[in-house]
């Protein structure tokens, strides 16, 4: 699964030196009716298709009053798109394109007596394990009625999917009474409903639910606009899967490129490590990114690329090496070769782009 994280370069510079990002708390995120939405237009969704009032009004009441204990690390489908851009990265930010496997570990602090803990600890898995989630669009009065229909139907087969079901003893799995399902299911699969005008964020969600979890992890808070924002630091075991880095859209854009190649190249940083395999499967995704390699590109690449299997070589040089053997092979260069010249592969394996908008802030 492959997406993007949307952000500035000090929180990217963050992210890599500490393999942390905040999720925070679905009551204070952009949309202001984050999970009511959500809540609504499932009892809707849920009610209709059963025929029956599976979720009442009361429920609606109740699960509206709580305090909301689910926080979020909000990613996209699009690699390179102006409205996200402008609203989570600025001028000249970055979208971490990161390569999710399903198999990533993450991690917390837990609440301590008075002190702040010092390490993080792995979080609980729950019923649903923890996994990265689309993100349906849907509100009816803001749809077309096709468009509502659409996306209702996704949302149901969705629910279908994910019903639970009872052993009732070893030898025998029966299914539970489906309808007693629908108001865990309906919580948890609030915060994956957004409002329908948010449909461009094209957007995932990694979401962590404190409720579910008996141990007790401690809430930070930050200041966004004078509002304290709570959210949960969370590390990805490892490093976060972060495969390319792209530099949007600014004036600056050549001199925060140049920057940040430096930072890669030159910091600590904690990112999964690639042997020689992976490395060279880092250098062929380049060159998808790079376009139609030509033939007498290829004849390069595939003389050379068995040398990855070698782990004592250094993997950056071989890699430096056949890029300028690339971009040295003709007099009148090639579109492959102008593409090799805008982006760079780092020693740690991380790409480095730029953003094709030509957008001045």
């Amino acid at each position: 699964m492959e997406l993007y994280y949307y952000t500035n370069v000090e929180t990217m510079s963050y992210i890599l030196q500490n393999a942390n990002i905040y999720a925070t708390n679905l009551g204070y995120m952009n949309d202001a009716e984050e999970y009511a939405n959500g809540v609504r237009e499932l009892r809707e969704i849920f009610n209709e298709r059963r025929k029956k009032e599976l979720i009442t009004e009361e429920m609606l009441c109740r699960v509206l009053e709580k305090e909301i204990t689910s926080y979020s690390i909000s990613f996209s489908e699009a690699r390179d798109l102006l409205s996200q851009w402008s609203m989570y990265a600025g001028e000249s930010g970055v979208s971490l394109k990161m390569c999710f496997s399903g198999m990533e570990k993450y991690r917390a602090y837990p609440e301590s007596d008075g002190s702040k803990a010092k390490e993080r600890e792995d979080l609980p898995d729950t019923e649903e394990k923890l996994s990265i989630q689309k993100v349906y669009y849907c509100t009816k009065t803001a749809m077309d009625e096709n468009e509502y229909r659409k996306i209702a139907d996704e949302i149901w087969d969705e629910a279908t999917k994910r019903q639970k079901y009872a052993i009732q003893d070893e030898e025998k799995t029966e299914i539970a009474d489906i309808d007693d399902e629908y108001p865990t299911l309906w919580k948890r699969m609030a915060p994956f409903v957004k409002r329908a005008e948010f449909k461009a964020e094209a957007e995932y969600r990694l979401v962590f639910n404190m409720a579910e979890w008996e141990k007790v992890f401690r809430i930070d808070y930050r200041n966004s606009r004078n509002v304290l924002k709570p959210f949960l630091d969370i590390e990805c075991a490892g490093g976060w899967p972060i495969h390319e880095i792209v530099v949007g859209p600014g004036f600056n854009q050549n001199v925060v490129f140049q920057s940040i190649l430096h930072f890669l190249n030159h910091a600590r940083i904690k990112v999964p490590k690639l042997s020689g395999p992976h490395y060279r499967e880092r250098c062929e995704e380049y060159f998808r990114l790079c376009g139609d390699m030509p033939e007498e590109h290829k004849k390069i690449w595939d003389k050379y690329k068995s040398c990855f299997e070698d782990n004592m070589i250094n993997h950056y040089s071989l890699f430096m090496d056949i890029r300028s053997d690339m971009v040295k092979m003709t007099e009148e260069k090639s579109g492959f070769q102008e593409q090799l010249l805008r982006r760079e592969l780092t020693r740690t394996g991380i790409i480095l782009s730029r953003s094709r908008i030509p957008y001045i802030f």
